[in-house]
């Protein structure tokens, strides 16, 4: 059997970003053709279902655009904030990506007057990747916490999910190190490697850990 062809990441990421450009171009396209619809007709029921139509075409874009971003190199620009700032800024974001799940996360500062030298955006964009991806596999309405804390000069964010058992045959200190490695129908395997991406960027580190009852990511950053 011949070997497979090694593509190099980076290839992978021009093809996708192309391919992405091209997709949303066509759902731009229907996304028209639908609101010339709607201007041309009086029916309740079918303008109803246009606005349905719409909506799937623009969450259709948005994922799209997230699996391309997951692929494009991070650039990361750390500036110094207070820590209390990026906690109430985390909950913010969570909120507003997440209002069905927000609820059941506690998000808990432990934080004092420290500032921690972050890039603010990617970040954010770090944990509620790690988030996302805990929403997906715990049981509805389990409790998940977000903890910020300093830890031998280090700042760590933390999410802990309860987790009696791992599903996965690959160990959990594995999961963000490959992607396109997933166990679920409609994922990626994109977000924690993604997230790691961006600890390291910024000098940091991310590492996923199972306890035997909790399922820990901790995204540190250097003091």
């Amino acid at each position: 059997m011949p070997e497979e062809p090694l593509v190099p990441l980076e290839r992978v990421s021009k093809f996708i970003r192309q391919l992405t450009h091209d997709v949303r171009n066509g759902l731009s396209a229907i996304d028209l053709e639908t609101a010339f619809i709607a201007e041309i007709t009086t029916d309740t029921e079918v303008l109803a279902e246009i606005r349905k139509l719409r909506e799937m075409v623009a969450e259709t874009a948005k994922m799209l655009r997230r699996v391309s971003q997951n692929f494009q190199p991070v650039t990361a620009h750390p500036i110094p904030w207070a820590a209390t700032t990026v906690m109430e800024e985390l909950r913010k974001q969570m909120e507003a990506e997440f209002p069905e799940e927000a609820p059941t996360v506690a998000v808990e500062n432990h934080f004092g007057a420290e500032t921690i030298q972050i890039d603010l955006n990617q970040t954010l964009a770090a944990v509620l990747a790690v988030l996302r991806n805990a929403f997906q596999f715990r049981k509805e309405g389990e409790l998940v916490r977000v903890i910020g804390s300093s830890q031998e000069g280090q700042a760590t964010l933390e999410v802990r999910e309860p987790k009696a058992e791992l599903q996965s045959e690959t160990p959990p200190e594995q999961w963000s190190a490959v992607p396109l490695r997933t166990t679920r129908p409609g994922g990626y395997g994109l977000g924690l490697y993604r997230a790691r991406q961006i600890a390291e960027a910024q000098g940091g580190s991310l590492e996923t850990r199972f306890t035997g009852s909790e399922l820990v990511t901790r995204i540190t950053f250097p003091g």
